[in-house]
Order: C-alpha cells, then sequence, then structure tokens
C-alpha cells in the first residue's frame, strides 16, 4: 500500500481481474447448474471461478516458468509495463528500454 492507504494501479487491476472472474465463474456456475438445489449451484459457481482462476493466472505463470526464463521474459514484462504505465523494477525498464 502506498502511503496514502490507497491501492496502485497494479493491485487495482488485479483485484479487478479477480472481481470479473468471480462474476464469470458464478454466471457460468448458476446456468449450468439450473434445476439443481442451491448447494449444488454454489459448488458448480465455486468449481467454474476455480477452473477460470487456474486457466487464466496460474496457467500463463506455470508456462513462462517452465518455457522461459527471466533473461527471456524482461522484455515482456518491460513492454507490458510501459504500454500500461506500471511501476517496473525489471532491467530493461531501468535501461530505459
Amino acid at each position: 500500500m502506498h502511503a496514502g492507504g490507497e491501492l496502485g494501479a497494479a493491485a487495482g487491476g488485479s483485484l479487478l481481474l479477480c472481481a470479473s472472474l468471480l462474476a464469470v465463474g458464478c454466471a457460468l456456475g448458476l446456468r449450468l447448474g439450473r434445476g439443481r438445489g442451491a448447494a449444488d449451484r454454489g459448488l458448480l459457481a465455486w468449481l467454474c471461478f476455480n477452473a477460470l482462476v487456474h486457466f487464466a493466472l496460474e496457467g500463463p505463470y506455470v508456462y513462462l516458468s517452465m518455457v522461459g526464463n527471466i533473461t527471456d521474459s524482461d522484455a515482456l514484462i518491460a513492454s507490458l509495463c510501459i504500454s500500461y504505465r506500471l511501476p517496473c523494477a525489471c532491467v530493461n525498464c531501468m535501461a530505459g528500454g
């Protein structure tokens, strides 16, 4: 957290992504669970949200961990930091490129 107690842009974006995954997971689970009891619909909503989190957030992390390395990913991370105007501590950002 920053000195003023407010969240930074990266934290806000992360919370927005998680909230949107939760909304999509709940909507999908409730739609798939039509005609079932409340407990089953709730369980389906949780499982859909969990699957979306694994595919959207953890999948790319595991893929980049196995296929790439820091040297290869610095340019990608730097370009994302620059395009979204985020603070960045990677080597390419500090070098100005």
